[in-house]
């Protein structure tokens, strides 16, 4: 099949939704959930729990709601990173 005809077959509706959902995964927010942390960068929960406990990581809490500021994790991954010998 080609182009011209599964964008017939799609419909306008559908195109729109599927051209949001590339949208929304091109614009990354800025501020994470404890679950968004875990799935972007693979820090368990239970990781995120301890380290927190113990200041490791950078983080904000409002009332009962802990966020992670991608930009600070991003620094904080980069400042942890440990070198490669004989590279």
């Amino acid at each position: 099949m080609d182009r011209q005809a599964l964008l017939e077959q799609l419909g306008v509706e559908e195109i729109q939704r599927l051209m949001a959902e590339v949208i929304k995964d091109m614009v990354k927010k800025e501020w994470l959930t404890p679950d968004e942390l875990q799935e972007e960068y693979g820090i368990s929960i239970h990781a995120q729990n301890r380290m927190r406990m113990e200041r490791k990581i950078p983080y904000s809490k409002i009332g009962k709601h802990v966020r992670y500021k991608r930009s600070d994790i991003e620094k904080w991954l980069e400042d942890h990173k440990i070198e490669m010998i004989g590279r």
